[in-house]
């Protein structure tokens, strides 16, 4: 009998309990989220529209959350940016003050067509017959094909203007664009030309006896093998012979190089902790010869690999001080790569002001780079 009775208590129980919970669930579209709804009769049955309750406004986070799933839509293009001018960082300028800039303000570059300029400059140094020169304006405008991603025509001007640098026997010239060109094999991804290249700078390098020539071409010589899957050999080419090599040269921007391409070959494997090994070198070696034109790119990889490493908090610090320094140099491309960065960690962290900030900074940039409006403190 006290069985029974206790079941009957125990089912009223869950009757009241589901009953109410039902209720509640009913009562819930009741609310007035708006705060607009000032007179609202819940009984009237009348002719005439039943009352629509609006769902509850997106917090700020949520808010923020939607503008960062928004931009995943963008990241593609702008890291494809980013990686494209790490290459058109490494491209040699040839002539004399008389061609135009490797790097051009961003209001001059988007005031007017730095391709036509060029083409105007090639056409007019064509009917002069100056050769040197003309082969000057073809690595040029070369590269600023690279620079917007027209592989095709950069390659065809650096080879317009490596063989017109052969006609005129300037040597150091046409190592430099054949250097030039290597360089957009790399980022297309055709290794065996940029292989090919390298080796020929490299055995000219050697019958020049010169340590710092010698040195530059095998580094970059090694950083193409261990792109083809030869990192070991790569590895030992830069520890045992170029390192030394430059050591030998007395050229300590040269070892600081060489260990900043190490990494990149480390980090190429996912070697994080060795990659942060050589950056705290090359680091120890531009601080102490004051190279402070090396540094931007330096810390920016030591973030780099503390974010891969799984230390946000660390990457977070490094960031920031590449930020200060790629400020100073204006160099907007690595500022909204750090921006990218530094906003996907706050947002990851829950660090929402942090995120915000970072967010809106990214957003100025891309319409700098892309848009051409608006302007940016450095």
């Amino acid at each position: 009998m006290k069985v029974k009775q206790g079941l009957h208590s125990y089912a009223v129980w869950l009757c009241f309990f589901f009953c109410g919970s039902s209720l509640g669930l009913v009562a819930q579209p009741n609310a007035d989220f708006s705060g607009q709804i000032t007179k609202f009769d819940s009984t009237f049955a009348g002719i005439g529209p039943p009352v629509y309750f609006l769902p509850p406004p997106k917090s700020e986070e949520e808010l923020l959350d939607d503008r960062y799933a928004a931009k995943e839509v963008d990241s593609a293009v702008v890291e494809e940016y980013v990686d494209r001018m790490k290459y058109y960082h490494r491209l040699k300028i040839t002539g004399d003050r008389a061609v135009m800039a490797k790097y051009l303000p961003v209001t001059v570059s988007q005031a007017s067509s730095v391709e036509g300029r060029l083409l105007t400059e090639i056409g007019q140094m064509e009917r002069r017959g100056g050769t040197d020169a003309l082969a000057d304006l073809q690595n040029r405008l070369a590269m600023e094909y690279v620079a917007v991603g027209a592989c095709d025509f950069a390659m065809e001007f650096f080879n317009k203007a490596m063989a017109t640098k052969a006609q005129v026997n300037r040597v150091a010239d046409r190592d430099a664009i054949a250097h030039n060109l290597a360089v957009i094999y790399e980022y297309t991804g055709e290794l065996a030309k940029a292989r090919n290249l390298r080796q020929e700078m490299y055995d000219r390098a050697m019958r020049s006896g010169n340590n710092a020539q010698q040195a530059y071409a095998l580094m970059e010589l090694a950083l193409v093998k261990a792109k083809e899957g030869f990192s070991l050999e790569a590895e030992r080419d830069i520890i045992r012979k170029v390192v030394p090599l430059f050591r030998r040269a007395r050229d300590e921007v040269g070892r600081a190089t060489a260990y900043r391409t190490l990494a990149d070959i480390y980090t190429l494997q996912r070697r994080y902790p060795e990659a942060q090994w050589f950056l705290v070198q090359a680091k120890s070696i531009v601080d102490k010869e004051g190279l402070s034109e090396l540094l931007p790119e330096i810390i920016f990889n030591l973030a780099e690999t503390k974010k891969h490493s799984g230390n946000p908090r660390v990457a977070i610090e490094e960031y920031k001080v590449a930020d200060d320094l790629a400020r100073k140099d204006n160099m907007i491309g690595m500022q909204l790569a750090i921006q990218d960065a530094l906003g996907n960690l706050y947002h990851q962290a829950g660090d929402y002001e942090g995120a915000a900030l970072a967010l809106n900074r990214y957003d100025t940039l891309k319409n700098i780079l892309f848009r051409g409006t608006g302007a940016v403190a450095n």
